[in-house]
């Protein structure tokens, strides 16, 4: 019995001794990793940022391939649309009376009319606009017209004998009604007038699509010219043909001059932004970042886990404040001294999934001072990096532009430095 109570007594002992070693698959917190924090950076434009400038003159209201209409819009935008008809079809395929489909060149024509189709997305108007069709009375040039000049092109100027393509011969006119109308606005004419507008050979071939009412600014997106003709094969049968237009351009004034201190991107012809960013080696704040690791924390490549530059929106000029989503692009600038046309790297937004960051037109109107987030992680990697692949120094300036340029007539406006609202660097670094 006592030999018993020994070897029990020496179990509890050893079975002591176990329980206070440690062995490689216990689990001990002092041992595991500390876990990692991510603390966000907000630099400001004077811990980043320098040499912000805005260039203008990309692209031309031309490549739009859509027109602009506007009278006394924002009190001061002026815009009317211009357009070169094409030919009219000579014949049509219709059915006789006996059932057989022919081929009909004896067509009488009736009249006709002009639609201008309408975005309506990108239109403001409060209420039902009248608009007014004329004929143009002078040849012009759809590739380098004006608000003043028909003509500005291989060394000839022919200007306008009336600014605004004009003097406007009144044709007919309509009234477009957001509330009603739909995408389209029509212009019954008669068969005068269209043949007016059917020999393409004629110095005044082309139309003029103006505003009458005040207040309103609308995007046209085409117009076209639809002839009514009677067969010969079947006279109790009415034909519509249509014409391709043959050119399409627009003239506006004013044209917006450059900004003083902020950001632009947008209009026709396209405005950019280009700043260079320095990111700094190493950071000495905010708090919670000295906290997770003591400062100073050495800025490394692989630290940063998210970089962006954040820009507060500005109220755009009525004029031309964007009234349709903003579609924004950014890429490094691979020759800053050779602007306004260095050559830029591809987009920096391939993060997104859409390469586009979208903007609503509500931040540079009711909403503005809402701050945008465009993401730049590569970029600032690639600086903090030192070489890029080609064993080149990285570039270290951006180019905030437009996803086409250009877009629209309407651009965007950012805050810049010297405001509350300046441009910053966001950081979110691993500590």
């Amino acid at each position: 019995m006592r030999m018993k109570m020994a070897m029990l007594a020496g179990l509890v002992v050893l079975a002591g001794v176990a329980c206070s070693e440690q062995t490689p698959t216990s689990v001990d917190e002092a041992l595991l990793p500390i876990a990692p924090k991510s603390v966000e950076v907000r630099l400001t434009w004077e811990e980043f940022g320098s040499n912000l400038e805005v260039f203008g003159g990309y692209g031309s209201p031309r490549e739009l391939g859509s027109g602009v209409v506007a009278h006394a819009f924002g009190g001061v935008l002026e815009g009317r649309t211009l357009v070169k008809f094409g030919t009219l079809p000579v014949a049509v395929t219709v059915t006789d009376t006996a059932g057989t489909s022919r081929s009909d060149t004896l067509l009488t024509l009736t009249g006709g009319r002009v639609v201008a189709f309408v975005d309506t997305l990108q239109s403001v108007a409060d209420g039902p606009v009248t608009l007014e069709l004329g004929a143009l009375t002078q040849r012009w040039d759809p590739g380098s017209l004006s608000w003043t000049l028909a003509v500005d092109s291989g060394g000839v100027s022919t200007p306008w004998a009336e600014p605004g393509a004009g003097p406007m011969n009144r044709v007919a006119t309509a009234v477009w009604d957001p509330a009603s109308s739909g995408d389209s606005v029509v212009f019954t004419l008669d068969s005068a007038q269209v043949e007016m507008w059917k020999d393409t050979s004629a110095v005044n071939q082309g139309a003029l699509l103006g505003m009458v009412s005040e207040g309103g600014r609308l995007k046209v997106d085409n117009i076209v010219l639809r002839a009514t003709v009677i067969p010969s094969v079947r006279p109790d049968t009415l034909v519509d043909i249509s014409t391709v237009r043959a050119a399409y351009s627009f003239v506006y004034t004013p044209q917006p001059g450059a900004p003083t201190g902020g950001l632009r991107v947008g209009g026709a012809p396209a405005w950019r932004t280009v700043l260079d960013i320095n990111v700094p080696l190493q950071l000495n704040g905010p708090a919670a970042l000295c906290a997770a690791a003591g400062c100073p924390v050495k800025l490394t490549p692989t630290r940063v886990n998210y970089a962006a530059l954040v820009l507060s929106t500005q109220t755009t000029e009525t004029a031309f404040q964007p009234s349709d989503t903003v579609n924004l692009d950014i890429r490094a600038v691979y020759q800053r001294d050779a602007m306004p046309k260095s050559p830029l790297g591809p987009t920096l937004l391939a993060s997104l999934g859409t390469f586009r960051k979208r903007v609503p037109a509500a931040y540079f109107g009711p909403a503005s001072g809402t701050e945008v987030e465009i993401p730049v992680t590569n970029f600032v990697r690639d600086i903090l990096q030192g070489d890029s692949i080609g064993g080149f120094p990285p570039p270290r300036s951006l180019a905030l532009l437009s996803v086409f340029e250009p877009s629209s007539i309407t651009f965007s406006s950012f805050f810049g430095p010297g405001t509350p609202q300046a441009p910053i660097l966001k950081l979110i670094v691993t500590a």
